[in-house]
């Protein structure tokens, strides 16, 4: 019995050579170990190499770091899960949570990265919702630290503030949600958010330095040094945007602001301006020391922001470039799939419905014959069904190889090419089908007409030669022989296998053409059943 299962696009790949046969012949198991046996003496074994405890510690990380992504990929199936089975309803909370800040703080959440306007207003969207955390960290700093007559001024400054953040968001937010979205709107709405932030940072810092002090006995010390990494956060979030010439303006005046800031509020130097040896006493030691390394910090810190964002951009630019390649790919694809899709609607046009169910019903004796003859040979009887499948593909997927759903996207998604690719498979299927229905009719025509020679039968062998592909070539030839054509008249059953015998026998296994002469009976029975329906 012949045990092979073979996928459909399988039947038309190429028979191993006759020399590639007997090489696979002369390898038996003695041969191998022989072999074997040879290259394990010439060959000596190295002695495994020693995992030192780095070997190790690596292979710890990589394996926690594969679990980490294998997880990931699980999430969405298990979450699904939890739905179905109601079960987990922690798991289920959390998992709401962390897409809800997903859906608020992601930069190309369902954002085409081609569209540089779709996509500045989303990071401006975002930067509006990181804006309105940090407005409140920002209240809370300015209502912290007053007590007594200085309560009533620390509430009027704080109200004034939360006036400025209400109207900053609001104008932002107009401002980029104003119809039609423009690129020019969303970049001045990044502009206006980037200065906003940092200005405020600015201010908050200075209004907890006024009102707190910096003596370090005080309680509120620290909270003074947290409203200077106020600023340095505001420089994070401007670096969000991922704009190297935002950053550029706002770190220059960054420089100037801070310097101002160090050299008037964080050290009143005015006050000791009075001559320049006063001004030096009072600067130099740990004075000039802190203002230097305060702005060496601040300067690296933006350097380092600056080139983060550079390399972010080139890498972004670079996306977009393997983007637009990827989609003019997606284009030329779809064309090509769909003229091929084209030209096999029209090889199969017929001239009239009459005919359409002629030739369908033909092509179902085929597949039944085919699939009988693989049996009679000894074949598995999935090897049968597939046979059987493919001898009538053309018919059961004609209407299946249409592009019209994908007309109106001009951009596919992955499912989308997925479902492109299924269509293009079964497509090239259909030809190797109708490849085979043609060499059918070529053979038949050139010996009525006399015009098969040997260079003939040669080319025609050439053409989908395996078994599998015989079987239903012979099949084919029994069909075309009993219906009538242009150059012919049906032929009696008989007569049809009289010349298959005498004039067709080149083109097929002596074994198949023996098979089907033995069992003619049952196929003349299969013909005459499926002709009568």
């Amino acid at each position: 019995m012949d045990n092979r299962e073979k996928a459909l696009d399988e039947f038309f790949r190429k028979n191993e050579t006759g020399r590639k046969k007997n090489i696979n012949k002369m390898s038996t198991p003695e041969t191998e170990q022989k072999i074997d046996q040879y290259m394990a003496s010439v060959a000596p074994e190295k002695p495994p190499k020693k995992r030192t405890r780095l070997d190790k510690f690596v292979d710890f990380f990589r394996i926690t770091s594969f679990k980490n992504r294998f997880d990931e990929k699980k999430v969405g199936a298990n979450i699904k899960q939890y739905e179905v089975e109601g079960k987990g309803k922690l798991a289920i909370l959390m998992s709401n949570i962390r897409q809800f800040f997903i859906n608020r703080f992601s930069f190309e959440a369902g954002v085409d990265i081609l569209d540089e306007t779709s996509v500045l207003y989303r990071k401006n969207l975002v930067i509006r919702n990181i804006l309105w955390v940090t407005n409140i960290v920002f209240l809370l700093f300015t209502l912290i630290g007053s007590e007594g007559v200085k309560l009533n001024v620390n509430l009027i400054v704080s109200f004034a503030i939360f006036l400025i953040m209400f109207f900053s968001s609001q104008t932002v937010r107009q401002i980029i949600s104003q119809e039609p979205k423009t690129l020019h709107k969303q970049q001045l709405g990044e502009y206006i958010s980037g200065i906003y932030i940092f200005l405020m940072a600015l201010a908050v810092y200075i209004k907890l330095r006024l009102t707190l002090g910096s003596n370090a006995a005080e309680g509120f010390f620290s909270i003074t040094q947290a409203g200077y990494s106020l600023i340095y956060f505001a420089l994070v979030v401007l670096a969000l945007y991922q704009d190297p010439k935002l950053l550029n303006l706002v770190f220059k005046v960054a420089i100037v602001a801070m310097t101002i800031i160090h050299l008037t509020i964080l050290y009143p130097v005015y006050e000791h301006a009075s001559d320049i040896v006063t001004l030096w006493n009072y600067l130099k030691g740990p004075i000039l020391t802190d203002i230097v390394l305060r702005t060496l910090v601040l300067a690296v810190f933006m350097i380092a922001l600056y080139s983060t964002a550079k390399i972010s951009e080139d890498m972004n630019n670079k996306r977009k470039e393997e983007l637009i390649k990827r989609r003019a790919m997606e284009k030329d694809f779809k064309a090509v799939v769909s003229d091929v899709f084209d030209v096999i609607s029209v090889y199969k046009q017929r001239d009239d419905d009459n005919k359409e169910k002629m030739l369908e019903a033909s092509g179902k004796r085929v597949a039944e014959m085919a699939a009988k003859l693989g049996n009679f040979l000894g074949y598995s009887p999935k090897l049968c069904q597939e046979i059987f499948d493919f001898s009538k593909i053309h018919i059961d997927k004609r209407d299946y190889l249409s592009l019209a759903d994908y007309d109106d996207k001009e951009v596919l998604e992955d499912a989308d090419i997925r479902k492109i690719r299924e269509k293009t498979i079964i497509g090239s299927i259909i030809i190797k089908r109708l490849q085979l229905e043609k060499k059918g009719e070529d053979i038949v025509r050139a010996h009525f007409e006399k015009t098969a020679d040997k260079n003939f039968i040669k080319e025609m062998n050439q053409i989908q030669n395996n078994r599998e592909s015989q079987v239903i070539l012979l099949c084919e030839l029994y069909e075309i022989l009993r219906q009538p054509r242009n150059y012919k008249r049906e032929m009696k059953h008989s007569r049809a296998l009289d010349l298959l015998q005498l004039e067709f026998f080149p083109y097929f296994d002596p074994q198949i053409l023996d098979r089907f002469v033995k069992y003619s009976d049952d196929f003349e029975s299969i013909y005459y059943r499926l002709s009568q329906g």
